[in-house]
């Protein structure tokens, strides 16, 4: 089956959130400065999802996720190299992200692991920041960086 990834709409919002939620990940909060990517099939049904919140200089890469019955087809690495992508169009520093279950994914695509701190330092009122900030899970969570620009 063939797959395109495009930016998501307001119209998307709705299976994103049920998407996420049902996966067990922190709802997004879509009114902050972001903008989110879907994987689609020709009938236009999503089967994965990326999200990136704005910093000043870098970027938070929230929420990848792909279906079950869709992963290993490449539509994950289609996702995250989109945000990549309009990361060096927009000349971002750096990309980061959280991720305590896909370690090994980030680092086969480049990304390092860097001190959480460093993360909040850069990224400190991203909605996903505060959101793992209130529920007290940053002390437990695994910080990864992408760099853009040289």
């Amino acid at each position: 089956m063939s797959y395109r990834i495009q930016l998501a709409s307001k119209d998307d919002q709705p299976t994103i959130d049920f998407l996420l939620t049902h996966c067990g990940m922190v709802a997004p909060v879509f009114d902050a400065p972001s903008f989110w990517y879907v994987a689609v099939d020709p009938s236009d049904a999503i089967h994965g999802v990326i999200g990136a919140e704005f910093g000043v200089r870098d970027w938070l890469l929230r929420s990848a996720l792909v279906c079950e019955p869709f992963r290993g087809q490449g539509l994950g690495r289609a996702l995250t190299e989109a945000v990549l992508h309009a990361a060096l169009v927009h000349r971002i520093d750096a990309v980061y992200c959280f991720s305590t279950d896909a370690q090994e994914y980030w680092a086969h695509i480049g990304f390092v692991p860097v001190p959480v701190d460093q993360l909040v330092r850069c990224l400190p009122q991203v909605p996903q920041v505060l959101q793992f900030a209130d529920l007290g899970w940053l002390p437990t969570e695994v910080a990864f960086r992408y760099g853009i620009q040289s």
